[in-house]
């Protein structure tokens, strides 16, 4: 096989990009935008050792889930992968990339437990809470973009279809405020403005906006206090990030400008302060189903100690408290930790501690105290669970192990570890990120005695 072949690929399943994998003479072959189930005539652009990729020239074979994208930024844009797929497909497929990676990462076998139905939003738009959003001057005017997908290029962004739309409306208006202030926002030369932060809540409809600015000087000011003249948001900040070289949004700086201090999401009835930085899952509907999930599988009965690792602002183990008789958090993160005592404060939940730290380092601490714990629950990042962290998992069993993922490859590698101890009850995969590749997912594991 070679760079501009031409062959007829039938599609046989998803990749964890949203791409159509196919096979030639035993290659895979990945084509962007293919559907399972279509047969596609495609066009070679590239060859690797182990795969190739290809580009859709006609279609032999439609697929009858294939719909049309109403984004007009979808081919070029590159953060959603699969919205021209039908929705009630897509919860299909994604069930069949957790199914996939057990299979490929795993000894285990998915048929000997249960991989239930993924749980998927009615409305599958306007669902995400925040926005992050780069500046660049295009025709002399400020716009917000994002980078366009396998490029360098900048692409304007005037309407995001997966965000909350009172976002896309508050970006709007801060951006004409700027052009008509004329505020430099070119980054890449050093110019003021950088980033745009947005944040919606679902529950109160409260906004707050934070300017990542490359200095603090009076036509910033003057800039910010338009926005809070014009009463375009809620609570208002200003965070300086000098750093031009670097890749991280936020500075070291972050400056209360106007409004209120935070503001309030709502999961079920808990109160949860947002700031600027704050980690909070990004739909909020599908945040409370997750939750939802995560207290069924946990099975308390207000007899248990639960650890709730990675614990972010301490959303999970505030939720299970009133079910369980102490929880404990860990999360490495200081200000994550220091919101985390906030929000368990505004809760009025007084059965939970938080520690500041890695879980290597302080759950042998909370052992040593001589602390039982019956209920582990893990919501690491996208790379998983270290191999630390499983070893002191296995060194110091517990009844329950409930793991909530963000990635089907990281977490069946981690189950492959974890079922040396540990018998999987069931996986439940939730679409968290409508539109895109990802895939959510609750397990719980029990210890086999």
């Amino acid at each position: 096989m070679k760079i501009n072949d031409r062959f007829i690929l039938d599609i046989k399943r998803l990749g964890i990009n949203g791409e159509g994998i196919g096979f030639y003479n035993k290659l895979a072959v990945f084509v962007k935008n293919a559907i399972p189930g279509e047969g596609v005539d495609v066009e070679v652009t590239n060859v690797m050792p182990k795969m190739a990729i290809a580009k859709i020239v006609d279609f032999k074979k439609v697929s009858p889930y294939r719909k049309d994208v109403k984004c007009p930024y979808y081919e070029r844009c590159g953060a959603c992968q699969v919205m021209h797929i039908d929705n009630n497909y897509t919860k299909i497929l994604k069930r069949d990339l957790i199914v996939e990676a057990i299979n490929r990462y795993t000894k285990l076998n998915p048929k000997s437990f249960e991989i239930k139905e993924t749980i998927n939003m009615e409305n599958p738009y306007n669902y995400r809470n925040k926005a992050t959003s780069s500046i660049r001057y295009i025709k002399g005017e400020v716009s917000l973009v994002m980078i366009e997908e396998g490029s360098n290029r900048v692409l304007p962004i005037e309407n995001c279809l997966v965000l909350d739309d009172k976002i896309n409306k508050i970006n709007k208006k801060i951006v004409e405020i700027a052009n008509i202030r004329k505020v430099l926002a070119q980054p890449q030369s050093g110019f003021s403005w950088r980033y745009l932060i947005t944040r919606v809540s679902k529950s109160t409809r409260e906004s707050l906006v934070c300017l990542v600015v490359k200095e603090y000087n009076s036509e910033i000011e003057e800039f910010a206090k338009s926005i809070t003249k014009e009463k375009v948001c809620d609570s208002l900040y200003i965070n300086i990030n000098s750093d031009l070289k670097g890749h991280n949004i936020f500075g070291d700086k972050t400056i209360y400008f106007s409004g209120k201090k935070s503001i309030i999401e709502t999961i079920d009835k808990y109160r949860f302060n947002l700031y600027p930085s704050t980690f909070f899952q990004l739909n909020t509907t599908q945040t409370c189903n997750l939750y939802e999930r995560v207290k069924k599988a946990a099975k308390l009965s207000h007899k248990e100690i639960v650890l709730d690792a990675f614990c972010g602002v301490g959303t999970i183990g505030i939720y299970l408290a009133n079910l369980a008789k102490e929880v404990y958090g860990i999360e490495y993160n200081k200000e994550s930790v220091e919101a985390a005592k906030e929000n368990a404060k505004l809760n009025k939940v007084n059965n939970i501690s938080f520690y500041q730290g890695s879980v290597v380092k302080l759950l042998p601490e909370l052992l040593k105290k001589d602390i039982k714990f019956d209920v582990y629950v893990f919501d690491p990042p996208r790379t998983g669970l270290s191999k630390d962290v499983i070893d002191l998992i296995l060194k110091n069993p517990v009844k329950t192990i409930l793991y909530v993922s963000c990635n089907p490859a990281t977490l069946a590698k981690d189950l492959d570890l974890l079922s040396q101890s540990y018998k999987v009850n069931y996986i439940e995969p939730l679409d968290m990120f409508p539109q895109t590749s990802a895939v959510e997912a609750v397990v719980r594991l029990t210890y086999k005695e």
